[in-house]
């Protein structure tokens, strides 16, 4: 046995998770570095050099070291992802991820989501705007 339940998502093992090591995902749209990333890390026609990217590697940094990336902490899809955020929370280090306040939180689900994919892309377009300086 691990050392732990078939589901615990990693849980008591490092890194926190394998994938920026073992498969990227190539779409039209981008590289992403799993399945649950959410800004892209490097146009399709980059495929060869995103593999050690900078940003990649400081994601397999953090997640070697049993912490999540800030990166990672911008894919709140993925269960791993979750689970930690919730873990935080019943210990009480909820600080450790600045939280919208509530009325945020609420308009945007009311607005199917649209100001915060707005805010991604922005920030996105942003970063690509100063890498390419």
């Amino acid at each position: 046995m691990n050392g732990g339940s078939d589901n615990d998502l990693g849980h008591g093992r490092l890194p926190l998770c394998r994938e920026p090591w073992e498969s990227y995902y190539i779409l039209r749209r981008g590289i992403l570095p799993c399945c649950h990333g959410n800004p892209i890390i490097a146009p399709i026609t980059d495929w060869a050099a995103a593999w050690n990217a900078p940003q990649v590697r400081e994601i397999r940094r953090h997640l070697s070291q049993g912490r999540l990336s800030p990166y990672c902490l911008e894919s709140r899809g993925c269960p791993i992802v979750q689970r930690v955020l919730r873990e935080q929370e019943e210990k009480g280090r909820s600080e450790a991820l600045p939280r919208r306040p509530a009325f945020l939180r609420l308009l945007n689900r009311l607005l199917f989501r649209i100001p915060g994919r707005a805010a991604r892309a922005w920030r996105e377009r942003r970063d690509r705007r100063r890498a390419a300086v």
